[in-house]
C-alpha cells in the first residue's frame, strides 16, 4: 500500500515532490541549498535522506523501500586507451541512488510524460489506460525491461498535461467578463475611434514568432494571389479584347438607343471609359464598317493589327487609326485602374502601416450577457465572440479537459526527456531503452538535487560509509 497523500504540497514545508504542480514549482523556486553548517555527520545524512526521499517514490514506504534499495550502483564509462583520463568528467555514481525506482512502471509514465505526477500514473495504471508489450497491466510497481514498449490513452494523456475543465458557472463567469471587457471596447471605439485606433498601433507586436511568421507568410500569399490575379487581368486587357466586348455589347441594337451606360460592365464600372466605348461604336457605325456586323475575336485582332498602308482606302485608314487611339485610351486607364485596385486590396505586412477608417465604430456590436440557468440547459446559447464560438474552455462538454486544449501552466518547467526513453507523444508509445546507468559527467537519473545531497543519502541508507 502506499503512503497517504497528505499535504503534499505544503509551502511551509517545501518538500520538492515529483510532480507537475504549480506549488511544487514554487516550492522548488524557493528552496535553498542544504546547509550542512553545524551538523553532525548523521544530521547530514538524514536531511539528506529526507529531501530526496520526497520527490524519489515519496509513495513507497519506508520499509519497501530498504528491500527496494541496491547499494551497487551502476555505471558506464568511455575506454581510454592513454589510461590517464585527464580529460574525463568524475562519474556522478551517488545520482543512481534511487535508479531502481525508474524501471517501475509508474516512474517511466511520469518520466516520459504522460502523466502529471507518480500518483496519477498510477492511478492510469490501476483503472487499465495502460499496456505494456500490448498487455493490459494494472500493477503500478510492474518492473520494465530493456526493449519494453508500454503505451497510455491518448485521451488520458491529454487530461494529464491539459488546463483543467471549467464548470458551467466558471466558464459563464469568463465570459461575462469577456462581454464587459467587449462592450467597453466598442462603446470607446464609438466615442473616440481616432484614439482607440492609435492605442491599439501602441500595442508591442505580439512575442510569440511562430505566430508572427505565420501571419507574415498568410499577409505574403494574399498579396501574391492579388499580385498575380492583376498580372492576369491586365494581360487580358488588349485592344482588340476591348473591341470585341463593344461590339459585342452593341450587336443588334439601335446607335441611337444606346448609351454610355450600357458599355459600364465591361469597363469595371468607369462612366469615363464607358463614353469612349460608345465613342469608339460610333465611329463604326457612322464609317459602316465591316467590323460592325462580324464582331469575333480573330475578327477584332485582324482589324487592330493591319497596318495603315494595308487598308483599301485612305478613309478607312483614318478610321482605324482613331478607333486604335480611343481603344488605346481605354486599355491604359483599364490596366492602371486594375494596378490601383490591388494596391488597395492588398494587406500591409506592418499592421500598423493599416489604413485608419472612421466607420470602424459601425462594424462592431455589443454583446448580451450569458444567462447562467439558460447556459446551462443548452450550452449553445452562449454569446459567441469573434475568438470564440463555444463557452469558455469548453468546447466539446464531452471531454474531460479543457478544450480547445491547452497545456496546463509552467508545463514547460517540468519538459525534461529521459535519456532511457524514447517516447512517441503522436501516439503516446515509449520504448524503455534501458535501465538508466550514471556515466562521466552525467546521470540519466533525473533529480532536482545535486550530487553532494545523494551522496549523503546513499551514505544513510548503505550504513556502511562510500
Amino acid at each position: 500500500m502506499p503512503r497517504k497523500a497528505q499535504n503534499l504540497f505544503s509551502t511551509a514545508r517545501g518538500r520538492v515532490r515529483a510532480s507537475m504542480n504549480k506549488v511544487n514549482l514554487f516550492n522548488l523556486y524557493k528552496k535553498n541549498p542544504i546547509n550542512y553548517k553545524g551538523m553532525t555527520l548523521y544530521q547530514q545524512k538524514w536531511r539528506a535522506k529526507q529531501e530526496t526521499r520526497a520527490y524519489h517514490g515519496e509513495h513507497v514506504k519506508e520499509t519497501r523501500w530498504k528491500t527496494l534499495f541496491s547499494p551497487n550502483l551502476e555505471s558506464v564509462a568511455q575506454l581510454d586507451a592513454s589510461l590517464k583520463g585527464v580529460e574525463v568528467e568524475n562519474t556522478p555514481l551517488t545520482l543512481q541512488t534511487y535508479a531502481v525506482l525508474e524501471k517501475r512502471l509508474e516512474t517511466a509514465l511520469f518520466r516520459a510524460m504522460f502523466a502529471s505526477s507518480i500518483r496519477q500514473a498510477r492511478q492510469f495504471i490501476r483503472s487499465g489506460d495502460v499496456q505494456v508489450n500490448g498487455v493490459t497491466i494494472k500493477h503500478p510497481s510492474f518492473p520494465l525491461r530493456s526493449g519494453d514498449v508500454f503505451n497510455v490513452n491518448p485521451e488520458k494523456v491529454m487530461y494529464a498535461l491539459g488546463k483543467s475543465k471549467p464548470s458551467v458557472t466558471e466558464a459563464v463567469k469568463v465570459d461575462n467578463a469577456q462581454v464587459s471587457a467587449w462592450n467597453r471596447f466598442v462603446q470607446n471605439v464609438r466615442e473616440n475611434p481616432k484614439a482607440m485606433w492609435e492605442m491599439r498601433q501602441a500595442k508591442p507586436e505580439s512575442l510569440n514568432p511562430l505566430q508572427k511568421l505565420g501571419l507574415a507568410s498568410s499577409i505574403k500569399k494574399h498579396n501574391d494571389d492579388i499580385q498575380s490575379s492583376m498580372l492576369s487581368s491586365q494581360k487580358q486587357t488588349t485592344r482588340e479584347s476591348v473591341l470585341a466586348k463593344i461590339l459585342g455589347v452593341a450587336a443588334g441594337k439601335d446607335v441611337d438607343a444606346l448609351a454610355a451606360a450600357d458599355f459600364t460592365a465591361i469597363v469595371a464600372n468607369s462612366k469615363k471609359d464607358a463614353e469612349k466605348c460608345l465613342a469608339a461604336y460610333k465611329l463604326l457605325k457612322e464609317a459602316d464598317s465591316a467590323l460592325v456586323g462580324a464582331h469575333s475575336l480573330d475578327q477584332c485582332r485582324d482589324y487592330i493589327r493591319t497596318k495603315s498602308p494595308e487598308f483599301k482606302t485612305p478613309e478607312d485608314a483614318k478610321l482605324a487609326s482613331r478607333v486604335k487611339k480611343v481603344l488605346g485610351e481605354i486599355v491604359s486607364l483599364q490596366v492602371e485602374g486594375l494596378r490601383v485596385a490591388s494596391v488597395e486590396a492588398k494587406m500591409s505586412s506592418d499592421p500598423k502601416l493599416a489604413t485608419f477608417s472612421t466607420e470602424l465604430g459601425k462594424k462592431l456590436h455589443k454583446k448580451r450577457i450569458n444567462d447562467v440557468e439558460a447556459v446551462t440547459e443548452d450550452e449553445k446559447k452562449a454569446v459567441k465572440f469573434p475568438w470564440q464560438k463555444h463557452l469558455f474552455g469548453r468546447k466539446d462538454p464531452s471531454k474531460t479537459y479543457f478544450t480547445p486544449w491547452t497545456p496546463k501552466g509552467f508545463l514547460g518547467a517540468f519538459a525534461i526527456l529521459p535519456h532511457h526513453l524514447e517516447i512517441s507523444f503522436e501516439t503516446c508509445h515509449a520504448v524503455y531503452l534501458n535501465d538508466p546507468v550514471a556515466r562521466p559527467g552525467h546521470s540519466e537519473v533525473i533529480s532536482p538535487f545535486p550530487e553532494h545531497v545523494h551522496e549523503r543519502a546513499y551514505m544513510y541508507y548503505v550504513r556502511k560509509g562510500m
